[in-house]
């Protein structure tokens, strides 16, 4: 415990004390009192002392004075005290003037002042500040333990904090990405809307805040708002409120986590036999959906969000800490796309697999094709903020609407073929719809055979020989036109590229590959050909 010099210096007896230099440290901690009559006395000190001397040594040592004050207030000393007019008149001015600039008070002491008449009323005012310190914890802890123990909720605490500091505050809870402010601020403040409106980094560049971790996770913030309290905030009481407040936010924060790991296993059950046909009567289904108020009578849709390249990451792994880091950041991935679907549907239910989520939502719109569009929007800015937030990439796979939820591993069946053709035909961080796949959906059955890479070698051999011999592009060129409807135009521009070019191109695979492309038959030979030398690749 610790009391300031300027507390110190408002003891009754000491109303002679005078501060000669160093006004601007009186805010400094004294944690004791130390009489020095040595010149290496500096050498022992442990940090806080208001350090006393008659002078004595320096009139020995007059040139090192100011290299000894220099010494002292490096060695933690809160204060230096000198009787003056006995063995030393008075301070040369630069020891003064160095006090000032290091802002290390140096008060002259009355010369009829005995030591011990310092040292017992600092000492007592030091066990007093501590012994009113000690109670004042004993009736904030008792204020929070009991708010827990008669079940007070993440708020209430946040409340609690607030009227007894007497300033606003607010709790962000990283975990659960919930933002608390206490109630009774006027939702028209700048702190609120701050807190309301920006993001955790933002928050945090503009308001005092303390973390609340666990086992050296962080789970969240209390944030104080640094506008209205200014020194205030910084006492020694405000901290220790701040600290109980911090111990019933963790223990707040862990009973939720385990009350949410418990549902979430079984909630984790019922959408896994959903979507593996474990579930055998729609009745089963009613039951336990009545248990997180779910209703799939409107029909569902599957959604699978996988992330990309992960395995092959997770196999680089070498140490734990790289493992923790990964998983964290999975983490960070599904609770990205969760919160992003929360915003438009009102029932999420979900599942997680080692590398990938997912969700089955029911739909908006009654208009198939509105749905569909919103939908792939929707999925979109999943994957950029998926992105933004931790530089990996992910394939989402949007199964097909299906309107009884007993065929939800139809779904689900179908959204990873979405997912793993999405990844053959368009590699990355792409979301592909089922519903669109069109031929591919057949093309699947048959990619790896060796009947299609006969096939499709046999209608572009030619034309793959061409572009090594030659390092030719032809076969690019013949991508785009696909691509484009066979529009030599339009593929022109997308190759920016002249159409002239592009019309020799045209004339030239025509040529290699003895085809005729105007011809609707020799193009969807030539289509399927490339589409499955893409997916086999």
């Amino acid at each position: 415990m610790s009391i300031t010099v300027e507390n110190m210096l408002k003891i009754k007896s000491f109303s002679d004390f005078k501060i000669l230099a160093g006004h601007d440290g009186t805010n400094r901690r004294v944690k004791s009192v130390t009489v020095m009559e040595a010149p290496d006395m500096y050498k022992w000190l442990k940090g806080g002392e208001f350090f006393i001397t008659t002078g004595y040594w320096m009139k020995y040592v007059p040139n090192k004075i100011e290299e000894l004050i220099i010494k002292i207030e490096n060695s933690g000393a809160s204060a230096f005290g000198i009787k003056l007019n006995r063995f030393i008149d008075a301070l040369p001015d630069k020891v003064l003037k160095t006090a000032d600039n290091l802002s290390f008070p140096i008060i002259q002491i009355p010369s009829y002042c005995a030591f011990i008449d310092i040292i017992n009323p600092v000492l007592s005012l030091i066990i007093n500040q501590q012994a009113l310190k000690l109670k004042y914890s004993e009736n904030i802890h008792r204020s929070f333990t009991s708010l827990v123990i008669n079940g007070g909720n993440t708020q209430q605490i946040v409340d609690t904090l607030g009227n007894i500091l007497k300033i606003d505050v607010a709790f962000y809870d990283t975990y659960f990405d919930k933002k608390y402010v206490n109630s009774n601020l006027d939702k028209f403040s700048k702190f609120f809307n701050d807190i309301k409106s920006f993001e955790i980094d933002k928050i945090l560049s503009l308001y005092d805040h303390y973390p609340i971790n666990i086992d050296k996770k962080n789970y969240g913030y209390i944030i104080i708002s640094n506008e209205k309290i200014k020194n205030k905030y910084v006492s020694e009481y405000n901290k220790m409120v701040v600290e109980h407040a911090s111990t019933v936010l963790k223990l707040d924060i862990q009973k939720k986590i385990s009350n949410m790991q418990i549902e979430e296993k079984y909630r984790n059950e019922f959408v896994r036999d959903l979507i593996t046909n474990n579930i055998k009567t729609s009745e089963e289904v009613k039951n336990r959906s009545k248990l997180y108020n779910w209703n799939f009578d409107a029909g569902i849709i599957s959604i699978i969000v996988d992330i990309d390249n992960f395995k092959m990451n997770y196999l680089k792994i070498k140490n734990k800490k790289m493992n923790y880091s990964l998983e964290n950041t999975k983490l960070i991935i599904f609770k990205s796309a969760i919160k992003i679907l929360k915003k438009y549907f009102k029932e999420v239910p979900y599942t997680t697999f080692n590398d990938s989520l997912t969700l089955l939502i029911k739909p908006i719109y009654k208009d198939k094709l509105k749905f569909s569009n919103k939908l792939k929007k929707i999925c979109r800015e999943i994957n950029a903020n998926i992105l933004k937030k931790t530089n990996f990439t992910a394939t989402i796979g949007i199964g097909n609407y299906e309107s009884s939820v007993m065929n939800s591993h139809i779904s689900y069946k179908n959204a990873k073929m979405a997912v793993k053709l999405g990844r053959i035909i368009y590699k990355c961080n792409n979301v592909i719809s089922y519903d669109e796949l069109g031929i591919y959906k057949l093309l699947s059955l048959i990619y790896k055979s060796n009947a299609a890479k006969n096939f499709y070698l046999s209608n572009l051999q030619e034309l793959i020989d061409h572009d090594k011999k030659n390092n030719g592009d032809l076969l690019n060129t013949l991508y785009y036109l696909i691509k484009n409807n066979w529009n030599l135009k339009v593929t022109s521009e997308k190759m920016y590229l002249h159409y002239n070019t592009i019309k020799y191109r045209f004339n030239k695979i025509n040529e290699l590959l003895n085809v005729d492309l105007r011809n609707s038959e020799e193009r969807i030979n030539i289509t399927i050909s490339l589409k499955l030398m893409e997916m086999a690749e």
